[in-house]
């Protein structure tokens, strides 16, 4: 049999296949350390990022590397040692930075190696920053808000002239009354 038709090795190229064509189109790729994570606390980091529209898994690390070069995203290569595990999604990667983030305060074992951001990598510090962004919903209200404060600022102007002149008015009036008697 031809060494490219053994089946091992078609397995593992069709893992491979498998794995870029997960992170294919991801423009975030999270890379953690889960060692000794159990099945349960496993399970719960997958739900909480599928709710930020993000997936995890974990891949044997040869395939990860090949599986990365194979779609280009290699730079993050020297991210892969030890036990890893890969969050991945195309969205806002603020979201998923809180989440895990957060998970690595609640288990100790589990710890950042760093990420793949729009195509740059950035350390595990960096990834604790975008965690502290505020959500995009809140950055939204407080430029409205902002936008909005000159606007009300001048309305309130406009309205205390209004009443100033409204005062005078009626003194006027007042006084001509208190005069015409």
């Amino acid at each position: 049999m031809e060494e490219h038709l053994k089946p091992g090795r078609l397995l593992k190229q069709h893992m491979i296949d498998h794995i870029a064509a997960r992170l294919q189109g991801a423009s975030n790729l999270f890379v953690t350390e889960c060692g000794s994570l159990s099945n349960k606390q496993m399970e719960e980091l997958r739900g909480k990022l599928k709710k930020a529209s993000s997936n995890y898994m974990v891949v044997k690390n040869s395939m990860s590397i090949m599986a990365l070069e194979k779609i280009n995203l290699d730079m993050t290569r020297d991210l892969i040692k030890g036990t890893c595990g890969i969050s991945y999604n195309s969205k806002d990667p603020v979201m998923t930075s809180k989440i895990l983030v957060n998970f690595t305060k609640e288990y100790k074992e589990f710890k950042f190696k760093g990420a793949c951001i729009e195509g740059k990598v950035v350390s595990a510090d960096t990834i604790k920053e975008i965690a502290a962004i505020p959500p995009r919903e809140i950055l939204l209200a407080r430029l409205v808000s902002s936008l909005n404060s000159p606007i009300k600022d001048m309305a309130g102007v406009l309205y205390g002239i209004i009443r100033k002149l409204v005062y005078a008015l009626n003194a006027i009036k007042d006084k001509k009354q208190e005069g015409g008697n």
